[in-house]
């Protein structure tokens, strides 16, 4: 019997054992798939975490702490529209100290501000090496007309008080100009004009007629106007014609500059050109100023 049940079931017990190793797989699988499922689901809350509050999420923009939002009240009002005023623009920054077009110069101010300004209106004002003419307008405003560069005293500039005869010195101080000469023809001033004949004489003579121009046939103590070519155009400074003082000199003129110098016995020089630009426009009741610097025309 038991050889007739071992002939029956020895093909089926391969087959039954295959069964059940796959079975055996199919439950092992089910139980792995189970575990898997436990372990990615969410887990239950529990009742503390339920309860606390839940984390602000923390974003790269926010570098420090914030103070939570403050809660408003909703508004009954319909939100207002977006303003269509652009951004003001950014102002830029001031000028600094902005210098009005119509200041004047310094130097203008001083020639307007001297005494000499108060008895002409016209000026002719040498500081130092340059010579400028200037002219009042009918306004009342001066304005300078020309400027050059003239000669003056080979040994400098002295106080008119200081000065000494044959010095060569040219002195400082405000004058008048008393006439306009020369060897040559007027050249088309208006001031008054006397033409050097071979009679004419300035003479330092100690007597009435110091200081003064003289016709003479017979020579005279003084300057025989002839004689000098700087002479083809010249106007007198009026210096040492009041008060005077004998030993201070005289013949103190404005003329033309020698051909190989500018410098002078006491005179102011100037180039032939710029003497004849000048005496056109002089007219009688001018005034000259000669000062070392352009601090020193207040005192004048």
């Amino acid at each position: 019997m038991r050889s007739i049940i071992r002939r029956i079931c020895s093909p089926i017990l391969p087959v039954i054992a295959v069964f059940c190793l796959i079975s055996a797989a199919c439950s092992s699988l089910q139980a792995t798939q189970q575990d898997a499922a436990a372990a990615f689901a969410p887990a239950e809350p529990t009742a503390e975490a339920a309860a606390a509050p839940f984390p602000a999420p923390v974003t790269d923009a926010l570098a420090e702490e914030t103070e939570p939002p403050v809660e408003t009240a909703p508004s009954s009002e319909e939100p207002a529209p977006p303003s269509e005023t652009p951004p003001p623009e950014e102002a830029a920054p001031p000028e600094a100290n902005p210098i009005p077009e119509d200041l004047p110069d310094p130097l203008t101010a001083a020639v307007a501000a001297c005494a000499a300004a108060e008895k002409t209106t016209q000026l002719v004002l040498a500081v130092d090496h340059s010579l400028s003419f200037w002219e009042k307008s009918e306004d009342g405003v001066w304005q300078k007309r020309m400027e050059a560069y003239c000669g003056y005293g080979k040994n400098g500039l002295v106080l008119a008080a200081e000065r000494v005869m044959g010095s060569k010195t040219t002195p400082i101080g405000a004058f008048p100009l008393t006439l306009a000469f020369g060897t040559g023809e007027n050249p088309g001033t208006d001031m008054t004009w006397r033409q050097i004949t071979p009679n004419s004489y300035w003479t330092e003579a100690e007597d009435e007629t110091f200081n003064t121009w003289v016709e003479s046939e017979k020579p005279v103590p003084g300057e025989h106007l002839i004689d000098y070519y700087q002479y083809k155009y010249a106007v007198n400074i009026g210096f040492n014609l009041e008060d005077i003082v004998y030993s201070r000199g005289c013949a103190i003129f404005l003329h033309c500059k020698s051909t190989n110098s500018w410098d002078t016995a006491g005179c102011v020089s100037l180039s032939e050109e710029d003497m004849l630009k000048l005496l056109r426009m002089l007219r009688d009741g001018a005034w000259m100023i000669i000062v070392p610097d352009a601090e020193s025309i207040g005192n004048y």
